[in-house]
């Protein structure tokens, strides 16, 4: 009777180990890179006129290497800082508040080609912060 209760109970445990490990996978948060935080001027001609802050968390696919992408974090920052130079990504009746399509669509072209073709999945502006409200 002892042996019979056993295989029941080591029976029904491993019925629940799948279950177990699928919702500890469905926890498991999705792949991405979180930039450290970085001011981006906004400028009219040649003149600063604000600085916006940014937190960014850049979403990767399934295919990606998120620990190789984890590790080129730098390289993400020193592109948006680069871009951000060139253009700004202001709003244009707005100095104080991100144009957040025209940020996304050109960090999407500068990050995939840090990281490579199909790794990026979208970019996501988790805060933005102005110098001067």
């Amino acid at each position: 009777m002892k042996t019979l209760s056993a295989l029941i109970l080591a029976g029904l445990m491993a019925m629940s180990t799948p279950a177990f490990a699928e919702d500890k996978k469905a926890d498991a948060p999705d792949p991405s890179v979180k930039l450290a935080s970085v001011g981006i001027p906004v400028f009219h001609g040649m003149t600063v006129t604000n600085y916006l802050f940014l937190s960014i968390k850049v979403n990767l696919t399934a295919k990606a290497d998120e620990t190789k992408l984890r590790d080129m974090e730098p390289y993400f920052r020193d592109a948006l800082v680069r871009a951000a130079h060139k253009t700004s990504f202001a709003q244009a009746d707005h100095d104080d508040r991100l144009d957040v399509p025209r940020f996304q669509s050109a960090m999407m072209v500068e990050f995939t080609r840090i990281a490579g073709p199909g790794t990026i999945q979208s970019i996501e502006i988790v805060s933005q912060s102005p110098k001067k409200h």
